[in-house]
Parts: C-alpha cells; sequence; structure tokens
C-alpha cells in the first residue's frame, strides 16, 4: 500500500486529506511570501527566490502524490514562481539549456 486513499474505507476521516492538502497550500505560500520578501530587501534575485520556491513546491507536490492526495499545489507553486520572478519560465528554459545546467546563465 502506497498511498493514503488506498487504505480501506473509515480508516481515515474523509476530511483529513482536505486538511492536508490545505496546510500544505498555507505552507507553501509563506514560504513563497518569505523569499519574496527576501528579493524585497535585496538578499536576493527573482530568479533564485523562484527556483528555490519551485525546487520545494516540487518536494511538497510528490509528498502529496505519494500519499495519494490530488492537489493543486503544483499549480500554485507556479503561480507564486511567476509572482516571485516574471520571467520564471525563461529563466527555468535557459538553466536546463545550459550545459551543465547552472545558476549562472
Amino acid at each position: 500500500m502506497d498511498v493514503l486513499k488506498d487504505l480501506p474505507p473509515g480508516t481515515i476521516w474523509p476530511h483529513l486529506l482536505d486538511a492536508i492538502e490545505h496546510q500544505v497550500l498555507a505552507d507553501l505560500r509563506s514560504y513563497a511570501q518569505s523569499r519574496k520578501n527576501d528579493v524585497e530587501r535585496g538578499a536576493e534575485t527573482p530568479d533564485l527566490a523562484a527556483l528555490i520556491v519551485d525546487k520545494y513546491c516540487e518536494g511538497l507536490a510528490k509528498a502529496l502524490r505519494i500519499a495519494g492526495i490530488d492537489s493543486m499545489v503544483r499549480r500554485e507553486g507556479d503561480r507564486l514562481c511567476r509572482e516571485i520572478d516574471p520571467d520564471f519560465d525563461a529563466h527555468r528554459n535557459a538553466r536546463w539549456a545550459a550545459r551543465p545546467c547552472a545558476l549562472s546563465y
């Protein structure tokens, strides 16, 4: 058994999975706001901050997938990354096009 949704009926309260997703989304938004604050005070560049949020979101999304929770976390993470760095998609493509993949592009 790899996912929570595969447990026998009644094992998990019906609202528990929704509560988990809600808390994960709140945590992701808080983390993204922290990175955004770092950009505003000059501690991080927008592309670095968005990359950090993107990788954090990837871990959260994977954990929810493993648990069998269908979530909008990945979509929300992408939105937050674009809010921090309006050029997020171009920066991500440039990072992956570079050989070796690096932060200096």
